[in-house]
């Protein structure tokens, strides 16, 4: 059996051709207090960092931005920003890594999820980081019905412990964005496909690609 003859879930709720939704997870925006002072450069490691902070204040467009990913990158300058730099390695420890290598010096402002799946602080040995907790992500109960059998596709630790929650295990094929994510699968399930790039399209041309038996 090809996957081609499956459903493929993608468990947010962006819309992609030829993918159902089936969002286990929602983003709540917060509202923290902070200041730009004595600020370089920002981070952002998701879109939602930059939607979060792009609701709050217009201010953050005068500095430029370092992203993690080009999806992240495209919605920094969808929202008026300037970015500054993109990650070569989509994974947070490796861009804090990245940061410390170019930069020295300086003070960069990090919009950031309440729950990290990296410890990016640690990996800042020449520079100053500033935390600023601005959205979080909760788990979500979809309105549909998952059909099974079906390809999966995990986007994050969260999607994963999130689906586990509502849904079982049987009859889905798991297909993760990456290692962290493959490993809290791993809990719920022993067979994981993992994308060889940490981006949705992978995921969705993985799913697609899956000669499963």
């Amino acid at each position: 059996m090809k996957s081609e003859n499956l459903p493929v879930y993608l468990l947010t709720d962006q819309k992609i051709d030829g993918v159902l939704n089936y969002p286990v997870i929602k983003i709540n925006f917060l509202s923290p207090s902070f200041s730009f002072e004595n600020t370089d450069y920002l981070i952002f490691t998701s879109k939602n960092g930059v939607r979060a902070v792009d609701k709050l204040t217009d201010e953050w467009k005068k500095y430029p931005s370092l992203a993690i990913g080009k999806a992240t990158a495209a919605e920094i300058e969808k929202l008026g920003g300037r970015v500054e730099y993109i990650a070569k390695n989509a994974y947070g420890d490796e861009f804090a890594k990245e940061i410390n290598q170019r930069y020295q010096n300086k003070t960069f402002l990090f919009f950031r999820a309440k729950k990290l799946v990296s410890n990016i602080e640690k990996e800042f040995i020449n520079n100053t980081l500033k935390e600023v907790i601005i959205y979080e992500t909760l788990c979500n109960r979809p309105d549909t019905i998952l059909i099974k059998p079906s390809v999966v596709i995990f986007t994050s630790p969260s999607t994963a412990s999130c689906f586990a929650k509502i849904e079982n295990f049987e009859n889905i094929f798991a297909v993760a964005i990456g290692k962290k994510t493959q490993k809290e699968l791993y809990k719920y399930i022993n067979k994981v496909y993992v994308a060889n790039k940490p981006s949705i399209n992978e995921c969705i041309k993985l799913a697609k690609s899956l000669k499963i038996r």
